[in-house]
């Protein structure tokens, strides 16, 4: 895990001289072996490390700094000096990149104190980005979409890709395409098969069989569903009682009720969600200058193809993972696209994608507003002018600005009251009403 560039990367190294002599040691183990290393003598005495490098400096860091926050929340914590105590500490850069992505979740403020939402992300045993997830689909009420969005990002993909079968996979895949988002297409998958699943056990693998997609997973994903639901449970967040259920079931709706997912299919409040959650994993997608075509009507302009396409994050250019739905799309109706995950193989890539508007980026992403005014238009601008949106007027950058402030505030009480209940609560279930119309419209 590279922390500067927040990025996992796949690389190819030389093993250390102890992973050598381990392996060295299970020749005759059992019976009389040679054991032959693909590498000179030279090369293990001079070149090699000696031991592996600890995975204290190979991992991200986030969850041990919020463990070590929440256990010393009524003291004053300097983290550099206690992970430093370490015996193979990680660098101090890599301690304070971790404290920046605490900072852009909003797990800690500027003096790195536990804020109320890390409070509560300290409580979960998941990944702050994933917990994030299913905090805000509590509040939103569309909890069971967020619980499998957020089991899914924690395991994996529930579609199988054998080899010799990844057309038929992907022909597949496209019946469940979603608004361009890899996350919505799963759940759009999960959905049906839970759907196909309650006429018989037989009809669930039958379906799931049909569009390559591993019951084993499927099942995998209904029981993290329900830890994360008992997760939440424990925090004060969802006042339920959860009942028994058989192992590979999916209970969340008859356990949670209509109430707490009265907009489980507003996909675009899922989007949104997602901007929310993934901040700060923003790409904005580049076109090439405009070209046309003539025809017997006139010229019309030619649509780009994907590989023309460029992908920008604030540091670097990356390339969408073969894997996503959003592969092969050469036009997408906006040019902002959030992402889990960074790796780097070949290329840098990006995995787990879903399309944004400028909404989710302006109410939920963690980067600071500007109102500018350039020729007469004003510019709604984000980021320091990485990302930038035309308004109307004046009026309407201001009554977004203020909407952003006033969620900001509501969804502090409710960190801080996790019991406050926002359905009956008069200005917030205003606030919440108005923004979840306003994304459905935008």
């Amino acid at each position: 895990f590279n922390s500067n560039q927040n990025m996992a990367s796949l690389e190819t190294c030389w093993v250390s001289r102890a992973n050598a002599l381990q392996r060295k040691g299970r020749a005759g183990r059992v019976r009389s072996g040679v054991c032959i290393h693909l590498f000179t003598s030279h090369r293990f005495t001079y070149h090699l490390l000696p031991q592996p490098i600890p995975e204290i400096q190979r991992i991200p860091l986030e969850p041990l700094l919020l463990r070590i926050l929440i256990i010393n929340q009524e003291k004053i914590v300097d983290l550099y000096k206690i992970v430093k105590k370490i015996i193979e500490p990680p660098e101090d850069q890599s301690i304070a990149d971790a404290i920046t992505r605490l900072q852009d979740v909003g797990a800690v403020d500027s003096e790195i104190n536990l804020t109320p939402l890390g409070h509560h992300l300290a409580s979960l045993p998941v990944d702050v980005r994933i917990g994030k997830l299913i905090l805000l689909g509590s509040v939103f009420c569309c909890l069971d979409s967020a619980l499998t969005i957020a089991a899914c990002l924690s395991h994996k993909s529930p579609f199988s890709s054998p080899f010799d079968e990844r057309n038929q996979v992907d022909a597949k895949k496209k019946q469940f395409i979603t608004a361009y988002s890899d996350q919505l297409t799963i759940l759009r998958a999960y959905k049906k098969w839970l759907e196909i699943s309650a006429r018989g056990y037989a009809a669930g693998m039958a379906f799931a069989r049909e569009n390559y997609l591993s019951v084993r997973t499927l099942q995998t994903l209904a029981d993290i569903k329900h830890q994360f639901l008992e997760l939440l449970i424990s925090i004060g967040f969802v006042p339920i009682d959860v009942g028994r259920r058989s192992v590979g079931v999916d209970k969340i709706m008859d356990f949670t009720g209509p109430e707490l997912n009265a907009n489980n299919d507003n996909n675009k409040l899922l989007q949104g969600l997602l901007c929310a959650a993934l901040y700060p994993n923003v790409v904005r997608i580049c076109t090439p200058e405009k070209s046309f075509q003539v025809q017997a009507t006139g010229a019309i302009a030619r649509q780009p193809k994907p590989e023309e396409l460029r992908f920008e994050t604030k540091s670097d250019v990356v390339f969408i993972h073969p894997s996503s739905v959003n592969f092969s799309v050469g036009h997408f109706p906006s040019p902002y696209l959030v992402f889990q995950e960074k790796i780097k193989t070949g290329k840098v890539y990006i995995r787990d994608i879903s399309m944004v508007s400028m909404l989710p980026l302006v109410l939920f992403s963690g980067y600071g507003i500007n109102i500018e005014q350039h020729d007469g238009t004003f510019i709604l601008s984000l980021a320091d002018g990485w990302i930038l949106f035309k308004v109307e007027n004046h009026t309407i950058a201001q009554l977004l600005q203020h909407m952003r402030n006033e969620l900001v505030k509501l969804l502090e009480q409710k960190m801080q009251d996790p019991l406050l209940n926002l359905i009956n609560h008069q200005n917030g279930k205003k606030i919440i009403k108005t923004i979840i119309n306003l994304l459905t419209k935008d």
